[in-house]
């Protein structure tokens, strides 16, 4: 009989997540869409993704005066596409406080709701990787198309894409629960670090040029973030050859076991650091703070 009501309580607190996931998961698209009707999003959708990927273009044309034919724009515009989501799903699940903060001041109903907070920023995280697909897929069919960038089809290797894929986007969103735990207990400026973060990001992970161009000491730093590894995967599944140098004589096991095992413990950083952050902003009163920006 124990074991019996346990197993009932264990299923109703999974069902209960699952309802407070979906709701939070259809609160982040309205929220990300800003309840606009679906043909004016979906023109949105379209048009956003296009003037990013037309900006890096130009400035390749321009500085490197290369040939959109050439192998290296090949890896360099897939990691920019795919580098999409770090920026749009850390934003997503640690803005999500500032938003609910500063903006709605609707945190703290959420606090005293029977919603998880944890829970919660999943699902606004979760909003985004679906946004964020889209404009990936845009941006490839543009690269695909027009640009004339070659992905040989026949020698894709999927299974490593498939693995690794999913791993990179665990990697970010606990990269985005350890800013939001920070955010939890900053009163002034705290937009700003997802922001910074994803900047930094955006250099030192290899999305736009080989980490071997980088110093020594800001490559230790590339090699010891998920990112790096996740990109380098992805190119060789599409590509089948790597971008940076320095990747030449490490297999693919070797990288994806990297990046697992770096998955692993950003995730744990994640989890500890917020929970953590989120119990010192309960004690301090900080949940309903506002700093008038």
């Amino acid at each position: 009989m124990a074991v019996s009501l346990e197993a009932r309580q264990r299923g109703s607190t999974l069902r209960e997540i699952w309802i407070q996931f979906k709701q939070a998961s259809r609160l982040g698209w309205l929220i990300e869409s800003n309840w606009a009707d679906p043909f004016v999003f979906a023109v949105y959708s379209l048009i956003r993704p296009l003037s990013t990927a037309l900006i890096l273009v130009f400035m390749y044309l321009v500085v490197v005066r290369g040939s959109t034919s050439n192998p290296f724009f090949a890896h360099l515009y897939i990691g920019n596409a795919f580098f999409m989501y770090a920026g749009r799903v850390m934003m997503g699940i640690s803005y999500a406080i500032i938003d609910d903060r500063e903006h709605y001041e609707m945190l703290k109903y959420i606090y005293i709701s029977p919603l998880r907070i944890f829970v919660f920023l999943l699902g606004r995280g979760v909003a985004q990787v679906i946004t964020t697909t889209v404009s990936v897929l845009i941006i490839l069919l543009l690269g695909l198309w027009p640009l004339g960038i070659r992905i040989p089809w026949s020698s894709v290797n999927w299974p490593l894409f498939f693995v690794s894929f999913p791993l990179g986007i665990i990697a970010i969103a606990f990269m985005g629960y350890l800013i939001a735990g920070l955010v939890l207990v900053m009163a002034r400026h705290s937009w700003a670090i997802a922001e910074g973060v994803g900047t930094v990001l955006y250099v030192v992970s290899g999305a736009i040029f080989p980490i071997d161009v980088l110093p020594s000491w800001v490559q230790a730093i590339s090699r010891a973030i998920p990112l790096t590894y996740w990109l380098e995967l992805l190119r060789r599944s599409l590509l089948g050859s790597t971008f940076s140098p320095g990747f030449n004589l490490m297999p693919d096991w070797q990288l994806l076991l990297w990046l697992f095992g770096l998955t692993m413990i950003f995730g744990f950083l994640g989890y500890f650091v917020f929970q953590r952050m989120n119990m010192v902003a309960r004690r301090k009163g900080l949940i309903d703070q506002t700093s008038g920006y």
